[in-house]
């Protein structure tokens, strides 16, 4: 599926999100700031209908084929949030077998690497993996997919899987192969996409090498959903965290930075943008 998202849409969106966040608890005045802002962009003289991207959504396959050459670019608001957060988990963790499934290009893999753990990175992305090889020469990466990971069962002490599992419709078949992997008394952690966040529009949106738009097809796996899964995979939640947009992160919102920067603050700041989860195997 395809579709021309108009710029005019989407800052309007950002405009009234920002106008609904804050429609009991803010004031008169930022109100009537964002119905300003509506009304400008309705009136503009500027193009703003005709300026915009075609975005196709695609399936993970197809999308990572396209996102590896510019995945690791910066300005990823997701990833500015999440990587501190697992990075510090990590960091506790004492070396030894790693999974990193949906490894993608590999920034946990090295991560990993470099705190002396043997680690195994799965991904069924061929041009991800390949760019992990080449960024991680000291891992074994291996293509999979995550409701049948190839790796022994109980051959690590920890199990990462990062920004994936929202591209999973069978949540609970990925957790229990998470939870095989695993020995009696290792770790598993879990980032993704906030359910929150793709409620109001978020989605794993990406710009390829040839400047080409698309979205990866996601599925919302709510808190439930995800206990749910835990309890059936035999896995016990340590912490579960939710880190939001700062500043920096509203920064990255594209156009709506650029545009209307105030109405991306309101719109924004404050709000989830990562769930991550700390599991055990009992």
């Amino acid at each position: 599926m395809a579709r021309h998202v108009r710029l005019a849409e989407f800052l309007v969106g950002v405009a009234g999100l920002g106008l609904m966040r804050h429609i009991f608890t803010g004031d008169d005045e930022a109100a009537a700031a964002r119905l300003a802002e509506i009304r400008a962009i309705l009136l503009s003289d500027e193009d703003l209908y005709d300026l915009g991207v075609d975005a196709s959504t695609v399936d993970a396959e197809a999308g990572y084929a396209r996102w590896a050459e510019t995945y690791d670019q910066p300005g990823n608001p997701l990833i500015s949030v999440e990587q501190p957060v697992v990075w510090a988990m990590l960091d506790e963790q004492p070396a030894g077998d790693a999974l990193d499934a949906a490894c993608g290009t590999g920034r946990h893999t090295k991560h990993l690497v470099d705190l002396g753990h043997r680690v195994v990175g799965v991904d069924g992305s061929p041009e991800m993996l390949a760019k992990a090889r080449a960024a991680v020469p000291d891992a074994d990466f291996r293509d999979g997919d995550l409701t049948s990971l190839p790796v022994e069962t109980s051959s690590v002490d920890l199990a990462v899987c990062a920004l994936a599992l929202e591209h999973v419709e069978d949540l609970d078949t990925a957790v229990a192969e998470l939870a095989r992997a695993v020995r009696p008394g290792g770790r598993v952690i879990l980032s993704d996409l906030h359910p929150s966040a793709q409620t109001t529009g978020g989605a794993a949106y990406f710009q390829d090498a040839t400047g080409g738009a698309g979205v990866v097809r996601g599925y919302s796996h709510r808190h439930g959903d995800y206990l749910r899964a835990f309890s059936k995979a035999g896995l016990t939640v340590d912490q579960c965290l939710e880190p939001e947009m700062g500043p920096d992160e509203v920064a990255m919102q594209g156009p709506a930075a650029t545009f209307v920067p105030r109405a991306a603050q309101a719109a924004f700041l404050g709000v989830p943008m990562a769930l991550i989860w700390d599991l055990r195997r009992p």
